[in-house]
């Protein structure tokens, strides 16, 4: 049941994925093996170090086109994670791009996805040269910038209303964490389910 879902969320191309969808179910159970899909649309230069970290681990993974999201496993089509460069980016898609953001919200719920937004950024300075450090969502709200006129607090309240409405989950990390981070959200929260 799961590949059949799994399908419903990316483009279908590659041999692997007919390779898999032509063994019984008692040769995918034996076949739970790690396959990450990364989306098209992230930048191969952005994510290297990503990369190269999957291939440390001997992951294998393929690009192609995922509906909602940036990387989820083929096997795990429940966890899905999607990843922004800052908060700023975030921002940007609570604001200017709230609408195409809400759709793709709309179809991770149609399809029983938990969402998880992962933003590469740790910390952050305020006004007053204070480095704050994210540990958790509510750490944003003292968050500001002079390219966005939102501010920290207006975007914890925005993706709190999300949180409640959409299987949906915002985390935290370091740019040189993120590979790491991607694998143990995908990993670690389809293991709980």
């Amino acid at each position: 049941m799961k590949v059949e879902r799994a399908h419903c969320l990316f483009e279908q191309s590659g041999t692997f994925k007919n390779e898999f969808r032509s063994l019984s179910s008692t040769e995918r159970q034996l076949k739970q093996m790690k396959y990450l899909l990364i989306d098209t649309r992230e930048k191969p230069k952005k994510i290297t170090g990503i990369v190269e970290y999957f291939d440390s681990l001997q992951i294998p993974h393929e690009s192609t086109k995922l509906l909602f999201g940036d990387y989820m496993d083929w096997n795990r089509p429940e966890i899905v994670v999607d990843r922004k460069h800052n908060i700023a980016e975030l921002a940007k898609n609570c604001t200017v791009d709230s609408a195409r953001f809400v759709r793709e919200l709309e179809r991770a719920k149609i399809a029983g996805a938990r969402l998880v937004i992962l933003v590469e950024q740790n910390r952050y300075k305020m006004e007053r040269d204070e480095w704050v450090s994210i540990n958790q969502l509510s750490d944003i709200i003292y968050w500001s910038s002079k390219n966005t006129a939102i501010r920290g607090e207006k975007l914890f309240r925005v993706l709190r209303s999300w949180m409640s409405r959409y299987d949906l989950d915002v985390q935290f990390c370091s740019k040189a964490n993120t590979g790491r981070k991607i694998f143990e959200i995908i990993y670690s929260e389809s293991e709980k389910k």
